[in-house]
């Protein structure tokens, strides 16, 4: 790993003067190498003057030294060709033309190197600085970059992105940024775990981790608006932990399925409907009463046999799936188990679900499939109970944080 310095090269007023002020910067920052990005003036009347006292460098010349564009497309090649080696990199940009100083910028931001440094001090009537007025200004483009990881970091939580945005985040606390940012990404990393958990069905660890939020955590997010929303879905995971049946849950495995539908994971998302609608059986099958009781709950594999009409016994005394549930259903005259067992549309999307590649088949479900499967067991989730569907619906709708400077 070597220390390397790319200067702008520009010729003063008299030459000697842009030598001097170089050469200031040079002995500052102490590099192993100099690379000089010269005009054809500038190469053959400053560097002369520093190479009597400097002589570990080399130099690019530039093509038009106005041509902005060029000027960059030519940094980022010089400077990314030092980059890959994971060297240090540090940027003057003291002389030169306004197009070479914006050329040379641009691309130390970009290829995210280590210091960009500037000579200031006084200035005379013609703006250039008075010789021995000078002083070395530099700063450290950690929180440029650290910024824009928050930034996109963001964006990719409130696209539900979260394991990408974890990794945004981590990047920011190991990498760059003050203690401001580290701080908040390092709740942001809380929020990205829990909301992942809960994607993931894992409610319990969702609830936790949003529990054990500090004050002070609540305060920064009391600051991107979703502060009220994190206590509701406290109430709400707190819900779903509680009840091995509930309104809550049904609607939990409808969204999820709603998220896939909406990042095009058809099969991901028949999948979590086709336990949906094997979770709306086992619901009315557990109002009724009728499985046998645990200390957990319900054993969803086993009818109590004493609960059903006597002549039934006999069919369902063994384990039973989907298919036969709703058929218990059905023999009981529950409305949904009929609809389930003579709706030819419902047959069709099992059938649909049966020959996908994450069931038993190789055949992978179409978007047209996937919604009218959706469609069909948001009805069914509606007829589990007199409740207002789109009110309670939308609360499983993750929180999106209010894009923030970090």
């Amino acid at each position: 790993m070597g220390r390397y310095m790319f200067i702008t090269v520009g010729t003063g007023r008299y030459r000697e003067d842009i030598a001097k002020a170089i050469l200031k910067s040079i002995e500052n920052y102490n590099p192993d190498k100099v690379i000089f990005l010269c005009t054809d003036k500038s190469k053959t009347e400053t560097i002369p003057f520093i190479e009597k006292e400097y002589k570990n460098f080399e130099v690019v010349t530039l093509g038009d030294e106005n041509d902005f564009e060029l000027i960059k497309q030519k940094c980022d090649e010089v400077i990314g060709n030092f980059k890959r080696e994971e060297n240090y990199i540090i940027v003057d940009y003291t002389s030169g033309t306004k197009a070479m100083s914006a050329g040379i910028i641009l691309s130390a931001t970009e290829n995210e190197v280590n210091n960009i440094s500037y000579i200031a001090g006084r200035r005379d009537e013609s703006g250039r600085v008075i010789p021995g007025t000078e002083r070395i200004l530099s700063f450290y483009p950690n929180q440029i970059y650290g910024k824009r990881l928050y930034v996109e970091g963001i964006k990719y939580f409130n696209e539900r992105l979260f394991e990408s945005a974890k990794k945004l985040f981590e990047t920011v606390i190991e990498t760059y940024g003050g203690d401001s940012i580290r701080e908040k990404a390092s709740l942001l990393i809380k929020l990205c775990n829990a909301y992942l958990s809960w994607d993931l069905f894992n409610h319990s660890e969702a609830f936790e981790i949003l529990k054990g939020l500090s004050k002070e955590e609540m305060t920064l997010i009391a600051n991107w608006n979703i502060k009220s929303r994190i206590e509701k879905d406290k109430e709400l995971l707190y819900k779903l932990n509680e009840k091995q049946f509930s309104i809550e849950k049904a609607l939990d495995l409808l969204k999820n399925a709603e998220r896939r539908l909406l990042e095009g994971k058809y099969d991901d998302c028949v999948a979590r409907l086709y336990r949906l609608i094997e979770y709306i059986v086992q619901f009315r099958i557990a109002e009724k009463n009728l499985y046998v009781k645990t200390n957990d709950g319900y054993d969803t594999s086993r009818i109590d046999l004493y609960e059903i009409p006597e002549h039934l016994r006999d069919r369902y005394s063994k384990p039973s799936g989907l298919e036969a549930s709703a058929k218990l259903l059905k023999e009981l005259n529950d409305e949904i188990g009929i609809e389930i067992c003579d709706s030819g549309e419902v047959k069709k999307l099992l059938s649909a679900r049966n020959s996908s590649i994450l069931a038993h088949g190789f055949k992978p479900i179409e978007k047209e499939t996937a919604e009218k499967f959706f469609n069909l067991l948001k009805g069914f989730v509606q007829k589990l109970g007199p409740f207002n569907f789109e009110d309670i619906y939308r609360k499983f709708d993750f929180p999106q944080i209010k894009m923030t400077v970090a």
